[in-house]
């Protein structure tokens, strides 16, 4: 079984090979579950980066906005199977 860490860096190198590099940056950990995709075991693991046209000023001082991703990695191989938008609720 892949650990979380690995399955962390593994979604992390998905993005930054798919998305453009001004998509990637300071790119943040902010949820894991285990899920079922496919009648197969998985982790869910939502990453959020800071959003291309935000000033750095702002990504220094941690008020960037932000978008956020939810990528499916297989428990037993580490392949990552999914990349969706995740949308936070709004209060």
């Amino acid at each position: 079984m892949v650990e979380i860490k690995v399955a962390v860096a593994m979604a992390i190198q998905f993005a930054k090979t798919v998305l453009d590099p001004a998509r990637t940056t300071d790119i943040r950990l902010e949820e894991v579950e285990i899920g079922e995709h496919k009648g197969q075991s998985v982790w869910l693991i939502t990453l959020s980066m800071a959003l291309p046209q935000t000033a750095i000023a702002d990504v220094l001082a941690g008020r960037a906005p932000r978008e956020f991703k939810t990528f499916t990695v297989h428990k037993e191989t580490g392949e990552v199977l999914a990349m969706k938008i995740r949308e936070l609720a709004s209060a």
